[in-house]
């Protein structure tokens, strides 16, 4: 390309065809704008369900559509059961709730107990504090008054973003579906796209993307499990009614990267509240060294051993991309630091090869 006073003599014609095409980009982009985050949970579901698809696959006999019917159905129904178990629970709950307004309404606060004051430094503070809450326990209820109106307001807030959250999803399992039917053709389609742009050594990136993903999904699925059970084992052991609805919702926050302590947390102020105290402090004691505890140590020890990457990348990925990107960043920083590395261990190798040729060239 010729050159003029060090810069590229560019026809007009190619700057042209370089603002058309950067125009097609943006436009594209803006057309697919509200569907991005659909779109993207629909690969990263796509990706991980890609060996369970395969497998079936075969056992149905190549007939692929129905194995990834069968997925999106089976998808579909894990989304749809606890929703609905949940649901009628809240139904069941509501009329308790009621009552439980009710009997708050008439309460009497208790005098102390006397191992109160006996507490070093902070026991006269809190004895002071009962006192004086017992004498003024309706005015107690009007000064918390306002932050019980706000939480409920973000309450309803929240479930309009878990609304629109979940029509996200069920149109990101619908996508996967179609995804998965044509995954040959678009797994093809992505390595050309990748070979064009980063040469032969870059073959191996979609193969690492798509290893990461399966592997972040099974640490945040693993992790939500072990969350689940350690919480189910916890209700039950408290005594707690209706543990296995509660686990489902445990499963499906700690999915979500919410902290679980809003499912056990609640349940042991309900164990208080029925006089059970010895019972209420093992289940706050079980819900913060177990349940909230194994999700920092065991997240990060799965998704390290899928992807074949060190432990700290992988937990900077974990971290960083959460606190980046939300959710999402579970599977976006990983990977990132994932393709980051394997790049860089290519050029690398390829710097080593080439010095290694020098060095044959000049024996």
């Amino acid at each position: 390309m010729p050159v003029v006073n060090g810069f590229p003599n560019l026809s007009i014609l190619s700057v042209f065809r370089v603002a058309i095409l950067a125009l097609l980009v943006v436009s594209c982009l803006k057309v697919l704008q509200p569907f991005l985050g659909a779109l993207t949970w629909a690969a990263i579901i796509a990706i991980s369900a890609w060996p369970l698809y395969g497998r079936l696959r075969e056992r149905l006999r190549g007939r692929h559509k129905l194995a990834a019917l069968l997925i999106v159905l089976a998808l579909g129904a894990a989304l749809a059961i606890p929703i609905g178990l949940m649901a009628l629970t809240l139904a069941d709950t509501l009329p308790h709730l009621n009552s439980l307004g009710h009997d708050l309404a008439g309460l009497s606060l208790p005098s102390a107990p006397a191992w109160l004051a006996n507490l070093p430094l902070v026991g006269d503070s809190l004895q002071k504090l009962w006192q004086s809450t017992q004498a003024d326990l309706p005015g107690l209820f009007e000064k918390i008054r306002p932050a019980v109106n706000q939480t409920a307001l973000w309450l309803l807030s929240g479930g309009a973003n878990l609304s629109i959250s979940l029509l996200e999803i069920v149109l990101a399992i619908v996508v996967a579906g179609l995804l998965l039917i044509n995954g040959d053709k678009l797994w093809d389609l992505v390595e050309r796209i990748v070979v064009k742009l980063g040469g032969e050594t870059a073959g191996e990136l979609p193969e690492v993307i798509a290893r990461t993903i399966r592997s972040v999904t099974t640490g945040v699925v693993g992790t939500a499990l072990a969350q689940t059970i350690l919480c189910v084992i916890g209700l039950l052991i408290a005594g707690v009614p209706g543990a296995l609805v509660l686990g489902f919702l445990c499963f499906i926050v700690a999915v979500a990267q919410m902290p679980t302590l809003v499912v056990w947390l609640p349940a042991a102020g309900w164990v208080f509240y029925t006089g059970h105290t010895g019972l209420g402090v093992f289940l706050l004691v079980w819900g913060f060294l177990l349940i909230n505890t194994i999700d920092n140590i065991l997240k990060p020890l799965l998704i390290s051993q899928g992807a074949q990457m060190p432990l700290s990348v992988i937990f900077l990925g974990v971290i960083g991309g959460l606190i980046a990107w939300g959710v999402i960043g579970l599977f976006i920083g990983p990977t990132l630091l994932a393709v980051s590395l394997t790049m860089l261990r290519h050029w690398l190798q390829r710097e080593d090869n080439e010095e290694l040729a020098c060095e044959g060239e000049q024996n």
